[in-house]
């Protein structure tokens, strides 16, 4: 039998979304403004940072946003792979259940489903939900089928090792896939809160600077509004 593991119309879909908040990107866009802006506004000055430095620090923030979304870019396709074998776990059980109702009878078979990785929830019995456990359940479920002499059925060992081998790959890939997704977002808020105290900073000295038109003078470096 050939384990091929598609969506139920055959293809493998992506739902993917823009995996970077629209805040984060207008941030982006305005920290940008504000550094070109800056730049050629050397008479605005602050003692702890300088136009240059700000600008190095707007292009570490996009360039980091960049990386968030570009290190996203694979997860929903492992995700709706996950999702399909889970599907094919779930349709596939109910005949390895039909092998123990067979070998076992109707009284007894319920008993030998703990073994099997099969667990009782809301009066079904079904695989764990949580992923990591199916994949362990799907360990009992090879060990048991050939300990009960079912190893060679056509939902026997050699149809759960595939799936397990399957799906202990895509496992590992979304865990790396979001560590680095992770570490991405960490280094994007350290640097959002480093722009966002200089921008509050440059809003502050402008309003300084033109007390009667700093709201116009706002909009020409770039700023959206008062506080970030």
């Amino acid at each position: 039998m050939e384990n091929v593991i598609t969506t139920p119309d055959g293809n493998e879909k992506s739902n993917r979304t823009n995996s970077i908040p629209a805040a984060d990107i207008d941030f982006g866009k305005v920290a940008t403004d504000v550094a070109a802006k800056w730049t050629a506004t050397p008479s605005v000055s602050l003692s702890w940072t300088t136009a240059s430095e700000f600008t190095t620090q707007v292009t570490d923030y996009n360039t980091a946003l960049s990386k968030r979304n570009k290190s996203g870019g694979n997860r929903p396709q492992i995700t709706n792979k996950l999702k399909a074998l889970d599907a094919v776990m779930d349709e596939s059980l109910a005949y390895v259940k039909g092998y123990l109702l067979d070998k076992y009878k109707k009284e007894s078979a319920p008993s030998y489903y703990p073994a099997f990785g099969i667990e009782h929830k809301k009066n079904k019995y079904v695989f764990p939900i949580d992923r990591n456990k199916r994949s362990a359940a799907m360990q009992l479920m090879i060990d048991s089928l050939t300990t009960n002499g079912l190893e060679d059925k056509e939902y026997g060992k050699v149809f759960w090792t595939n799936i397990k081998t399957q799906y202990d790959v895509l496992l590992s890939e979304a865990t790396a896939s979001d560590g680095i997704i992770s570490n991405h977002v960490s280094n994007k808020n350290m640097l959002k809160t480093v722009l966002t105290k200089t921008m509050n900073a440059l809003i502050g000295t402008i309003k300084s600077n033109y007390p009667d038109t700093y709201k116009a003078e706002l909009r020409i470096w770039g700023f959206q509004k008062e506080k970030y």
